[in-house]
């Protein structure tokens, strides 16, 4: 004998009933409702904190089963859920993987025929106003990530790789939005990079070019700017050696995109 549905408020004016034998999908404004009171309840849990049997979650949610699944099934989708079956199974909490979102809101913004180099100079903003945050630290704390970066920038040799600058540069970025405390601004600036960097051709020839060892040593030199900045707690000069590093990525970036079409 099948199931018996039971409906909650959520499915009461549109839900599940039974017309002519057949099965009726919950509407789609009580799945609405039933996701966004599901994904409360996971962002008040900590990450893998179990969320409940399914039993439990229907009678706190006041819906049906199927309601239900068709809720969790948009979190799970989404990264908010995670769904365990068997004995010990039930609905846990999840977190939305950062790179994994990136990765789709910039394929997403691919579609749009967006310009990648446009994309790139709002990128650019976006830093420059990081570094104004990170240099107005003026803590301990921000001294040591100056200098410790400082240091490692010296090991960086005057012909490194630019998937060697580039490795450099990401760990420093890491470092000074942990610093700025700007987690939105990096979650942005990323997927701008992710995208942009949609539009750059294979690099197998760039790293022996007179122009990339040029790069290297503006590179360089901006790099160690930046970095005083933070150290010193100079706010000008943050935001002064953040546009001039952009200025050099940019040029050397799609300079490099313009020859390699020629």
């Amino acid at each position: 004998m099948p199931e018996p549905i039971i409906k909650g408020p959520l499915d009461r004016g549109g839900g599940l009933c039974f017309t002519g034998g057949m099965t009726k999908l919950p509407s789609e404004p009580a799945v609405k409702v039933a996701a966004d009171q599901l994904r409360t309840i996971v962002l008040d849990t900590e990450e893998g904190g179990f969320l409940g049997s399914e039993d439990a979650l229907r009678a706190r949610l006041g819906c049906s089963r199927n309601t239900l699944r068709q809720a969790a099934r948009l979190l799970e989708r989404d990264g908010f859920i995670l769904v365990r079956r068997g004995i010990n199974g039930g609905y846990f909490g999840a977190r939305p993987d950062v790179s994994k979102v990136e990765n789709v809101v910039s394929a997403y913004l691919e579609t749009l025929d967006m310009d990648a180099e446009d994309v790139t100079a709002v990128a650019s903003i976006l830093w420059v106003e990081v570094m104004r945050r990170a240099s107005a630290v003026g803590t301990e704390e921000a001294v040591e990530v100056a200098e410790k970066f400082r240091r490692k920038l010296k090991s960086v040799k005057p012909n490194a790789t630019f998937a060697q600058v580039r490795e450099f540069e990401q760990e420093t970025r890491k470092a000074i939005f942990a610093l700025a405390r700007s987690r939105y601004i990096e979650l942005i600036f990323n997927i701008n990079i992710a995208f942009s960097q949609r539009g750059f051709p294979p690099r197998p020839m760039m790293d022996e070019t007179p122009e990339h060892i040029e790069f290297v040593r503006k590179w360089r030199d901006a790099k160690t700017m930046e970095l005083t900045a933070i150290a010193e707690n100079d706010v000008r000069l943050g935001a002064m050696a953040a546009r001039h590093i952009r200025e050099l990525w940019h040029k050397r970036l799609w300079n490099f995109n313009a020859e390699n079409e020629e």
